[in-house]
């Protein structure tokens, strides 16, 4: 059995919130790990349990940038929330995504050594010392995504301001041709999907990317629950569907309610727009969350 130490039983807290007994305990039934304590917890405390998965500590903005039918989104952090408040701080990561969504890249430190394609002559590194010359605080530039949708395909993003930019979003969609892409009414719908995107915090876009042992985790979950509140055996599968399929409300974007109209999924929407409409891919980002450093989706 793996130690259960209380740094492990802090870790436990901070992605759960729950108490620091109740970490323990979960700890100690499944022999430490900490996925399954996570599991546990769930079982035992239901909806009580605050939804903390996958956060760390970070300040920082994000930025993003749209040229034609490519669009990027990057994260660049900082020390302190004093500094991600900047001016020049935020004009930077808008730089950097403008440079994503113009040149790519294969890594972050392959963009930042490309020339500025806002300040020529510039390797955008020099920039980014330039910026911390001035603040004197360490920065960092820690990962970003770039999208090509193509001819027939549309893009759209959304930062949230009043979070002071920490959250941001890209979204593809393919039409069946140039002119139904670039329509008032595909690009408004990215423009709105990008928000809910924002809001609601979808993890999968549709029900075939939710990995199996997600589902089959969500519905022994779902079980337990229902047995412990003295459901009825007989009701069991009904009771256990219903629940996964609110778990698919809540985690996929397609089968979550349109945030325009509550009555419709966003998966309806889609379709009423136009003919052959899909959404294709979206990028999510949201300062502070557990990530690699300086990954691409490109």
């Amino acid at each position: 059995m793996a130690e259960i130490t209380a740094s492990k039983v802090k870790e436990l807290r901070e992605r759960t919130g729950a108490g620091m007994m109740d970490c323990k305990e979960a700890l100690q039934e499944v022999g430490g790990d900490l996925e399954e304590a996570i599991v546990f917890l769930r079982k035992k405390m239901g909806n009580k349990l605050e939804r903390r998965e996958g956060r760390v500590t970070a300040e920082g903005v994000v930025a993003t940038f749209i040229s034609g039918s490519v669009a990027a989104i990057v994260e660049l952090n900082s020390e302190t929330d004093f500094v991600a408040r900047n001016e020049d701080f935020k004009a930077l990561a808008e730089e950097i995504a403008q440079q994503v969504a113009t040149n790519g890249g294969d890594s972050a430190e392959a963009i930042l050594a490309q020339d500025s394609v806002v300040n020529p002559g510039t390797p955008l590194r020099t920039r980014l010392e330039d910026v911390f010359t001035r603040l004197r605080e360490n920065l960092v530039f820690k990962r970003y995504a770039r999208v090509d949708a193509g001819a027939n395909g549309a893009v759209a993003a959304y930062v949230h301001v009043p979070s002071n930019n920490k959250i941001g979003v890209i979204v593809q969609l393919s039409a069946e041709s140039a002119e139904v892409a670039a329509s008032d009414a595909v690009q408004t719908l990215g423009k709105e999907l990008a928000m809910q995107i924002a809001a609601a915090r979808p993890r999968y876009l549709n029900r075939d990317e939710v990995p199996a042992d997600t589902i089959a985790t969500e519905r022994d979950i779902a079980v337990t629950q229902a047995k412990n509140e003295g459901r009825p055996e007989a009701a069991m599968e009904k009771i256990v569907e219903g629940r996964l399929k609110k778990y698919y409300e809540e985690v996929v974007l397609l089968d979550q309610a349109y945030l325009r109209d509550p009555k419709k999924t966003v998966g309806q929407v889609v379709k009423e727009t136009a003919a052959g409409l899909t959404v294709t891919g979206y990028v999510r980002y949201e300062v502070g969350e557990q990530s690699k450093p300086a990954e691409s989706a490109e």
